[in-house]
């Protein structure tokens, strides 16, 4: 059951079986029909899918000027952002790794959508691919909304 309109909430097994994706990595996939953040819900990881008609728009977090204290490893800080389960500020791959302000802003997507006023955000691996996928579906899911 979706806890507000124009989501859907993915087991593990459901995330990209359907079709395969323009984009994916271990935080977020985008494909034709949904937009999917994974590692979303607490305490199942389980993903939250956002179907391309209910998205206003989708941005890079520091084109949603977004600020340092709206930032928060999972869930909701202090602002209307519900991030993915990741740690933003500080990783670990190949050892204790610290990420600058640009870096977080650059590598993380906020996401509008209609009607709601809480915004999904998530981490993605490579930004400008996957800001190219989504490119392409917005564009194509509002191209009579001008």
């Amino acid at each position: 059951m979706s806890a507000e309109p124009g989501y859907a909430r993915l087991g593990e097994d459901e995330q990209t079986t359907v079709q395969p994706p323009l984009y994916e990595d271990r935080y977020l996939a985008v494909t034709r029909t949904a937009l999917i953040i994974k590692r979303f819900y607490f305490p199942t990881l389980s993903a939250r899918a956002i179907p391309w008609t209910a998205i206003e728009w989708v941005r890079l977090a520091r084109d949603a000027d977004v600020k340092w204290y709206e930032l928060k490893m999972w869930g909701m800080g202090v602002g209307t952002i519900w991030w993915n389960c990741r740690a933003r500020a500080l990783t670990w791959d190949g050892g204790p790794r610290l990420h600058g302000m640009g870096e977080i802003l650059a590598t993380n997507v906020v996401v509008k959508v209609k009607g709601a006023w809480i915004r999904p955000g998530s981490f993605v691996e490579q930004p400008e691919a996957a800001m190219a996928a989504i490119g392409q579906l917005i564009y194509r899911s509002h191209a009579h909304s001008e």
